[in-house]
């Protein structure tokens, strides 16, 4: 009886021995696993957010560039319109509107009608005209027949003069009438209504004529403005500590919030040779394409002037930049949703772009939309 004691007794040691070890081993088993799917140690001040976080599509990104060219000067810029390619069109006949044939916003081709104007100078001029046709058809025809006349010695020489002079007179006369109706330009045929039409290529920038309105030939405000708007000016007022820097041919780089995510390029083709007395600034302008028609007449925004250097700098759009304490950092993405908090080293930021001297290289990709986000989150750690 005892020794069947002793045997159950070591029989039940044995089963609880097992069903620990299998315990054991099978919690090993999980941390193993639980080791190798968990992710990389996080760094000091990096931030990592989970795929499925509403701060994730808040977070933008830019790839970090290298160039030879820097920006030297910011100066306030505004778009006009490009002078070369604009006309004030007045009307050269005292009248009233009739009718108008272009709206504002409009493109037109040059020979294009803009408006038509009842005028008493168009019909005057028109009659003018048709008086010095008919009158040079007559005097030309009894020219003629004087000169048949004194060849049969019909007529006296003088006569054949006075024919002559009379058909020279008329001639000139038609002449002139002629010119004037080269310079009003074509009338309507049905009711002889001046037609005033477009000199250029161009979009109607501004119209102040109107249906029934009264136009006078000596007027100082323009019936319609029109302008070729694929090239602008844009015009800059430089300070005198930057005129060293400006010359014509100078690059300017244009941004502007009417156009967001765009860098114009533009030219300078003039620099004032005087400073104003009030602000102490020059006026630089500079031509600007605008093959999309995105830019617009007074649209304001801000120029960059721009130098080409020797060495090659880093660059990153200033929005990247984070300050922290006495240090400047960004945010770089590691992967999707895992950002590095890096502190840099700026040489120069004109608002726009920045220049990094240390810290980043070039293919890099930092945060420039949701770097204050990650900032935040990034101060929140332990």
């Amino acid at each position: 009886m005892s020794c069947c004691l002793t045997s159950l007794v070591r029989s039940r040691a044995s089963l609880v021995a097992g069903i620990a070890l299998t315990i054991a081993a099978s919690a090993c088993g999980r941390g193993n696993v639980a080791e190798a799917g968990a992710p990389p140690p996080r760094t000091d001040g990096e931030v990592v957010l989970d795929s499925a976080s509403p701060k994730l599509p808040a977070i933008g990104v830019d790839t970090v560039r290298v160039t030879r060219e820097r920006s030297v000067a910011t100066l306030a810029a505004q778009v006009g319109l490009n002078e070369n390619h604009t006309v004030r069109v007045f009307s050269p006949v005292t009248g009233r509107v009739r009718s108008l044939a272009a709206e504002p916003g409009a493109h037109v081709a040059a020979g294009a009608p803009l408006a038509k104007i009842a005028s008493g100078e168009m019909s005057q001029a028109a009659s003018d005209n048709a008086k010095a046709e008919a009158a040079l058809t007559q005097t030309s025809a009894a020219l003629a027949r004087a000169e048949d006349l004194f060849a049969h010695k019909v007529i006296a020489l003088k006569e054949v003069e006075q024919a002559r002079a009379d058909a020279a007179q008329v001639r000139a006369e038609a002449v002139r009438a002629r010119q004037r109706m080269a310079q009003l330009g074509e009338a309507d045929a049905t009711q002889g209504d001046f037609i005033l039409r477009a000199p250029i290529d161009g979009v109607v920038i501004d119209r102040s004529a109107n249906a029934g309105a009264e136009v006078r030939s000596d007027a100082t405000t323009p019936l319609f403005t029109l302008s070729s708007v694929d090239t602008l000016w844009l015009l800059a007022s430089a300070p005198q500590r930057d005129l060293g820097k400006l010359h014509t041919g100078a690059l300017l780089a244009f941004t502007t919030d009417a156009a967001p995510g765009r860098t114009y390029a533009a030219r300078v083709t003039y620099v004032g040779d005087q400073l104003d007395p009030v602000t102490r600034t020059t006026l630089v302008r500079a031509s600007i394409v605008n093959r999309d028609h995105a830019l617009r007449a007074m649209v304001v925004g801000v120029a960059r002037l721009i130098a080409e250097d020797a060495t090659a700098h880093v660059i990153i759009p200033t929005r990247a930049l984070v300050t922290r304490g006495t240090e400047t950092v960004v945010f770089v993405e590691k992967s999707r949703g895992r950002y590095e908090r890096r502190a840099v080293i700026v040489d120069d930021d004109d608002g726009v772009t920045a220049t990094i001297r240390d810290g980043l290289r070039a293919g890099e990709r930092v945060v420039t939309r949701g770097s204050i986000l990650l900032a935040a989150e990034a101060e929140r750690l332990p």
